[in-house]
């Protein structure tokens, strides 16, 4: 169908959300790195990650920001909302249906409990009605799992085209081997590597977003099946991850790292701005020995 061609196969970089120092969407460092990851050839934007800086966007900022990146980009627009409740998303996919995302990705409501599989259902069945767009359940949260199930009873209902599975790599296994005949995405960043030999349709990574060349340059190297040159990039990645993904940090380590990088998106909001003292330097020092140009934090 004409409306999945939005669905590219390939690197999807989760935009890192920039903001002013009185936690304000920054709209001239956004499109600074909306035309860097443009120039660095990922095959998609998306925005509104775990670790993006917008968990607890309203429907009016989530809107705002899709209309803002699609003003700097002719690429595809992934916009992924994580809804508390149905009305809430409802409000979101109507909103983002408005600004003109590509591809809409919502993930299961899981404030203090999730829903059973047909209260799922039933908040999918009504999210279809909302928007002629790509919709996808967005899998996103290892402490809320969905799980295959769930996932595959969406699909195969067809209120689902698609799925972003990045809480579990079982998940994204089993939904591979089940051949469910609609995209699976993965992102669990440090099996970009291992997702796309088992052919995910693609990948939705902050890695993506802070860098770049190196996940491209790992998708072209799985597609041409030069394993040899994959591993190697794999295994930086999995290095570089290893220290930007520490507990509460992680936000605040990968603004740190796009910052070395000359490409400053400001804090991450309160209360996931803040830093032991040593963990700058420690970055400072990963990113040299892995041969990444800095220019300053």
């Amino acid at each position: 169908m004409r409306r999945l061609q939005a669905l590219v196969p390939g690197v999807i970089a989760d935009i890192i959300v920039p903001y002013s120092g009185i936690e304000e969407f920054d709209l001239e460092r956004l499109r600074d790195e909306v035309k860097t990851l443009d120039k660095s050839g990922v095959d998609a934007l998306s925005f509104g990650g775990v670790l993006s800086g917008l968990i607890g966007a309203t429907p009016d900022e989530l809107s705002f920001l899709s209309g803002a990146v699609k003003s700097n980009s002719k690429k595809p627009l992934f916009a992924i909302a994580f809804p508390d409740a149905s009305p809430e998303g409802f409000e979101m996919v109507r909103a983002l249906d408005e600004a003109g995302a590509d591809a809409i990705l919502v993930g299961q409501p899981h404030y203090l409990s999730q829903p059973g599989v047909e209260g799922l259902e039933e908040m999918f069945a009504q999210l279809r009605g909302l928007t002629g767009r790509p919709l996808l359940i967005a899998d996103c949260l290892p402490g809320s799992l969905l799980g295959v199930q769930p996932i595959r009873r969406l699909v195969e209902k067809r209120l689902v085209d698609g799925v972003f599975e990045a809480a579990d790599m079982h998940v994204v296994v089993d939904l591979l081997c089940a051949r469910l005949g609609v995209p699976v995405y993965s992102g669990i960043e440090d099996l970009h590597y291992a997702a796309l030999v088992l052919s995910a349709h693609g990948i939705v990574s902050n890695l993506a977003s802070v860098f770049p060349d190196d996940c491209v340059a790992l998708y072209a190297a799985v597609q041409s099946q030069d394993h040899l040159k994959a591993r190697k990039i794999h295994e930086r990645l999995v290095r570089l991850w290893r220290t930007l993904s520490v507990g509460a940090e992680q936000e605040a380590r990968l603004r740190c790292a796009l910052a070395a990088r000359g490409r400053s998106v400001g804090p991450a909001k309160s209360p996931y701005g803040k830093m032991a003292p040593e963990t700058q330097q420690q970055i400072h020092s990963l990113l040299a020995k892995e041969g990444v140009p800095l220019e300053g934090c």
